[in-house]
């Protein structure tokens, strides 16, 4: 599901989750920003950041595992992601884990895919 900035949504408690393999020196800034200015314009505060820094997506993920528990226990509202790739590269693993967050009541918004200067003209 993606929120648009024509439908703000004003949640409780947003959040962030990143992961980057290998490490990322600059700890994903980019994704980071874009993904804190899309949370601001949809009316959702600064939402926390849990990041998985230079950890495999076949790995333990501890910051997921602590945002999933808080999830579950309905501590978060809405995660804001660049896309699900960065819950799994499998697709199948990825969707699930979507799932589990939205069965928890917690909405996942993936950022909106940049359009093309093509498909801007057309």
């Amino acid at each position: 599901m993606t929120i648009t900035p024509e439908q703000p949504t004003l949640i409780g408690s947003s959040a962030v989750y990143l992961r980057c393999y290998p490490y990322d020196h600059w700890d994903m800034a980019a994704h980071r920003w874009a993904l804190e200015d899309h949370a601001q314009q949809l009316g959702l505060g600064t939402p926390r950041l849990y990041l998985d820094n230079g950890t495999s997506s076949s790995a333990l993920r501890p910051q997921l595992r602590i945002l999933l528990a808080r999830a579950s226990k309905g501590l978060v509202d809405t995660v804001l992601v660049p896309g699900l790739w960065v819950f799994s590269l499998e697709g199948a693993t990825a969707d699930s884990v979507a799932q589990f967050l939205r069965a928890a009541g917690t909405q996942v918004v993936e950022l909106p895919r940049r359009r093309t200067r093509a498909e801007a003209r057309a």
